[in-house]
């Protein structure tokens, strides 16, 4: 046989046996599969959401006289004690009507003075019959219109002494005065909100839930917040309060968190975001979310045993962090085929690599 004769069949040969080396057990145990072994491992149910941070108690406080802003005395962000004058309106006027209605109400208490005397003297006169009955009647008329005229001054002192306090704002507890709205020389109408104060020195995260997550929340549960300003120093937050109601536009639900301890630059209306702990579980069984599929009866998952792929029916539970928990159907060791590729029930394959 020719040389190159021989050198081709080796070749030949040696090409047959290569494809054999690759092909043949793809052909007799199918091709190579990515899957992960299944294991229990604690899980983590938790909620994201983000909101802003708000007065424990907030109030919008305004005027009940129209009047020109004649001083601001406290600064936004101050912090205030109850009772402290937080806006002072122009009372010029009023002071005026206060003035007059006082000393109305001095000649008022002094012509009642004099009646009493008078009534006195003329009681000792009706005594003695030097007076008849009529006489002291008409002196007793005097004071009872003079007691009168007493009452409606004083009346009118206090009317005076009502308006013009109305025409100073103040705090109404402790508190932080959030916003003001006008400045000296302004025209404040009567009932109409000009400062916004937050009561007490608490701080409240007010977040917006999707109303999806609804029942995974319950007050009580811990969460960790971050401000977006501060994002090196999250804290902790216990959720307090579920609005009983949704926003029927934005599709969310209110939910209120109280810090532990409320840090230092925390500050009204900052950015703020949110993982609430809906849940813990010591030991769970969970699959990538993509690993599952819907099938005849329910969700399906891929799984790799006795050399063949296999649809297996699973009884799902909660989703966090891309995990889907297995509640029935797959057991800890089986070998899950992942998604993204070429697998169908009933083929052969082999296990390419375990996550």
């Amino acid at each position: 046989m020719p040389r190159r004769r021989l050198l081709y069949i080796v070749l030949v040969l040696v090409l047959l046996a290569a494809a054999a080396w690759f092909v043949l057990p793809r052909v007799l145990y199918g091709p190579k599969l990515e899957v992960e072994r299944l294991a229990a491992r604690p899980l983590t149910l938790t909620v994201v959401a983000s909101g802003r941070v708000a007065g424990a108690s907030e109030s919008a406080l305004g005027a009940t006289l129209t009047a020109r802003v004649r001083a601001t005395p406290v600064e936004e962000g101050a912090r205030v004690a109850a009772g402290t004058l937080l806006l002072s309106l122009e009372s010029d006027e009023v002071a005026a009507q206060l003035a007059q209605a006082g000393a109305a109400a001095e000649e008022a208490a002094a012509t009642l003075a004099e009646a009493n005397r008078q009534y006195a003297r003329q009681q000792g006169l009706f005594a003695q019959g030097f007076i008849s009955g009529a006489a002291l009647d008409a002196e007793d008329k005097k004071v009872r219109l003079a007691r009168a005229r007493v009452d409606a001054a004083n009346g009118s002192v206090a009317a005076a002494r009502a308006r013009l306090s109305q025409l100073s704002v103040r705090a109404p507890h402790d508190g932080v005065l959030l916003a003001r709205e006008v400045e000296v020389g302004d025209l404040v109408t009567a009932g109409k909100p000009v400062l916004s104060f937050a009561a007490g020195a608490g701080r409240e995260i007010r977040l917006d839930v999707d109303e999806r997550y609804l029942a995974r929340l319950a007050p009580g549960q811990r969460a960790r917040v971050a401000a977006d300003a501060r994002p090196d120093a999250p804290f902790d937050a216990r959720l307090v309060k579920i609005a009983p109601r949704v926003d029927a536009e934005r599709g969310t639900v209110e939910v209120t968190l109280a810090p532990d301890a409320p840090p230092a630059f925390l500050a009204h209306n900052m950015t703020v975001s949110a993982e609430m702990v809906a849940a813990r579980k010591a030991s769970a069984l969970t699959v990538p979310a993509g690993a599952l599929r819907d099938g005849a009866g329910g969700r399906q998952a891929l799984r790799l045993a006795g050399g063949r792929v296999e649809a297996v029916p699973v009884r799902i539970g909660v989703e966090a962090d891309g995990r889907v928990e297995v509640l029935s159907g797959l057991a800890a060791g089986d070998l899950l085929v992942l998604p993204g590729q070429d697998a169908v029930p009933g083929m052969r394959a082999r296990a390419k690599a375990e996550r």
